[in-house]
């Protein structure tokens, strides 16, 4: 398939999409970082980065929720160059949802226990930040 351009889909920016662009320095993956609480230093090699931000983020589900946070990036980029789709953080967020729910399916009890826990967690900062404390 032949693209009309290679430029990122997630933001208005321009750039030519990496890998570096798409996950961690677009605007649209940066909030999406923001709210799951994982900040990347970009100024660091590869390596650090990922340590020092596992370090901040000090859970053990980081790996799980990086990977299904980066796929969701990934699929929501593609399902707006594939089939039309609308830049959208709240189709982005519940691609996120599905996806770290679909992996308690697949994973032993405590984790799956600590996986539940952050999700609904993140559920009601999601729901205080957006409609305040009535929502709760």
């Amino acid at each position: 398939m032949q693209l009309d351009s290679h430029n990122c889909v997630l933001c208005v920016e321009n750039v030519e999409e990496d890998i570096m662009h798409l996950f961690f320095e677009c605007p649209f993956a940066g909030a999406c970082w923001i709210y799951l609480d994982i900040h990347w230093d970009t100024s660091l090699d590869f390596q650090t980065m990922l340590l020092r931000a596992r370090e901040r983020f000090d859970s053990v589900i980081f790996t799980e929720v990086v990977i299904m946070a980066m796929w969701a990036l990934w699929t929501h980029g593609n399902s707006i160059i594939f089939y039309d789709g609308f830049l959208s953080f709240a189709w982005w967020r519940k691609t996120f949802f599905e996806g770290m729910k679909a992996v308690t399916l697949r994973v032993q009890s405590p984790l799956k226990d600590k996986i539940l826990a952050w999700l609904s967690s993140l559920q009601l900062s999601f729901l205080f930040f957006y409609f305040g404390p009535r929502a709760l």
